[in-house]
């Protein structure tokens, strides 16, 4: 196998892209995929993933895009090709638009899969195996603030930015695959997914993509916070989720760059934790985390001052467990006053997603509409940057986990099935499937709307599928459970591959 990379850089101008190669590519055999990748994954995911028919080839590009003030920056990414000799890997080949999810180190590269101590190394492979090495072209931008961009923040759950950074590191990685290859062509056909934040990039994305009159072929954002402005609400009401300091404060800081300002970082957070949005994306990783914590620069949990997580079991850990720091009237990361005036906004602007007396939704009664005029400016930029008014014009596919304590299901996929059952009426073409992983607690929930039968079939046996082994993963895992509360990783980060797998089946339906 070669192991140099390629690194090409795009210099957009008017619609132009000029290459330069400084290395060969790196080429992996549909062997080395096998013998040496595939193995590294758990035998129910190796299952799912499927023996490799393609070798693969990579590169990383850097192209031009805009920051969250819409000021000229760049950013870098990964192209993908499938390589061998069996028709599936040559030829005209559909591409899949990656987006990842909620990265905490500035160096996260997806076209490092040679670098082990990259954060970005697993996913990389992960993407390599499921759609590369199937036959499928994948284009993955780091997006701006990561990797080699020179822009100093993360332009976080911005809509309008990160769907532009998206489709800008599209438009370079197809100029880039027309000039290393000639064995491989993009056929045209467009998918795009993502997970997590990638979710919520992926329905940006598709959005974006439809008000341009070029819809995707389809898409599959997966497990996304996309009705966001009742996520945002439910952390202030009480229940934030986990890992929401981070998430939080990197919401706070690309907010605070949107081209007319939205909110001073002063105003949101305790003085003590003052410079905590400034340190993500950064030299951190989910490892190194806790040096944060443990050099007092971040709380591990403590949102806010009473109670200081609005979880049970966390507020526990945090009276009982854990060292005398924890009871510190002053350690939380919100400034009370602030989470007072939020939540008296969401008192007289109520959302429909996220009741203000703290209860879960009737989403069988009610259409979870946004609010009318919230006056907070934290919640004017939260609905900016909502989802809920889009309509898709392509099949699309969302899937998660009702129990995920990180991407609340009930405010992501949940919010969004109820949305699109409103407008089936309105809306006769619409087409789409919706996955709940977990199957503890309530009855298997796989639907779909406007899929031919045999579509159907097929999505309802992956689904059946995933779903069996996802709930096998979190038994076996169910001594880790303690630490998975106070981890970044854990239930959220392992719903990832089962739904990835299902969605490849789902593009798998359009991609002839």
């Amino acid at each position: 196998m070669r192991m140099k990379r390629l690194i090409i850089s795009l210099l957009l101008v008017s619609g132009t892209a000029l290459c330069s190669p400084l290395h060969p590519l790196t080429t992996l055999s549909a062997t080395d995929l096998e013998t040496q990748w595939l193995p590294q994954f758990p035998e129910d995911q190796q299952a799912l993933i499927g023996k490799p028919v393609c070798g693969i080839q990579v590169a990383k590009f850097t192209y031009n895009t805009v920051g969250g003030e819409d000021e000229p920056t760049n950013a870098s990414g990964a192209l993908m090709i499938p390589d061998g000799s069996d028709s599936r890997c040559r030829g005209h080949r559909p591409v899949v638009l990656y987006a990842h999810g909620t990265a905490i180190d500035r160096a996260a590269d997806l076209s490092a899969i040679q670098d082990p101590k990259n954060s970005a190394f697993p996913l990389a492979q992960r993407l390599a195996l499921l759609f590369a090495a199937q036959g499928f072209i994948v284009i993955a931008p780091n997006y701006a603030g990561y990797d080699l961009s020179r822009l100093p923040y993360a332009p976080y759950l911005n809509e309008k930015q990160q769907a532009t950074d998206m489709l800008d590191g599209l438009a370079a990685g197809r100029r880039l695959l027309a000039e290393v290859t000639r064995r491989v062509r993009d056929n045209g056909k467009l998918f795009v997914t993502g997970y997590s934040q990638g979710g919520y990039v992926a329905m940006a994305t598709l959005k974006a993509l439809d008000a341009q009159g070029r819809p995707a072929t389809a898409g599959a954002p997966l497990s996304g916070p996309y009705a966001l402005a009742a996520a945002g609400d439910e952390v202030f009401l009480g229940h934030p989720n986990f890992g929401a300091s981070v998430y939080l404060s990197m919401i706070a800081n690309s907010y605070a760059h949107l081209p007319h300002g939205s909110i001073h970082l002063e105003d949101v957070f305790n003085p003590r934790y003052a410079d905590a949005p400034r340190l993500f994306p950064g030299n951190v990783n989910k490892d190194t985390f806790k040096f944060l914590v443990q050099e007092g620069k971040i709380p591990l949990a403590a949102i806010f001052q009473s109670p200081p997580t609005g979880y049970a079991n966390l507020d526990a850990l945090h009276e009982g467990l854990l060292n005398a720091a924890w009871l510190d009237p002053s350690n939380y990361l919100v400034s009370s006053a602030y989470r007072s005036a939020y939540v008296s906004d969401v008192t007289a602007h109520p959302d429909g997603a996220a009741p203000a007396d703290g209860s879960q939704p009737d989403l069988s009664r009610t259409v979870p509409r946004l609010p009318t005029h919230p006056g907070n400016p934290l919640r004017q930029a939260l609905k900016k940057n909502d989802l809920r008014d889009y309509t898709p014009s392509m099949p699309l596919f969302l899937c998660g986990a009702h129990r995920d304590p990180e991407v609340f299901w009930t405010q992501g996929a949940a919010t969004m099935k109820v949305l699109l059952d409103s407008k089936t009426k309105t809306h006769p073409s619409l087409r789409y499937a919706v996955l709940d992983l977990d199957t503890q607690g309530h009855s298997a929930l796989f639907s779909d709307h406007g899929l031919s039968l045999r579509q159907h079939r097929i999505m309802k046996r992956i689904a059946g599928t995933a779903q069996k082994t996802f709930v096998a993963h979190q038994y076996r895992n169910a001594i880790d459970q303690v630490f998975t509360l106070l981890s970044l990783d854990g239930y959220h980060a392992a719903e990832e591959p089962y739904c990835t797998a299902a969605a490849r089946t789902f593009f798998g339906l359009f991609s002839r």
